[in-house]
């Protein structure tokens, strides 16, 4: 699936994805499942706000926004409707 993100919904992103990986979920944060380095590099390499994600990649984001428990500001609502809208719009395909 291809998704727009803007600047801000990608440091939103980043965070979600610091507090999950660096803040214990494995321990000592030393520890990344191959899927998260994909997905921060992923990140780092985005063109014109473009990505190309797989619904697992997305699942594992959406895994992430669950670090800020329920309260969302604007931007991570924003992430977390284009990633649900894409993985429904996409359902039964692999991307």
């Amino acid at each position: 699936m291809e998704l727009y993100l803007s600047a801000n919904e990608v440091t939103v992103i980043k965070i979600w994805a610091d507090t999950n990986i660096h803040g214990g979920h494995w321990g000592d944060g030393d520890f990344f499942v191959p899927e998260e380095k994909i997905i921060l590099e992923k990140l780092d390499k985005m063109k014109n706000g473009m990505m190309e994600l797989t619904k697992y990649e997305a699942g594992i984001i959406l895994a992430w926004s669950e670090s800020s428990h329920g309260i969302y500001t604007m931007e991570e609502e924003s992430v977390i409707r284009k990633l649900n809208d894409n993985i429904k719009k996409n359902d039964g395909t692999d991307k």
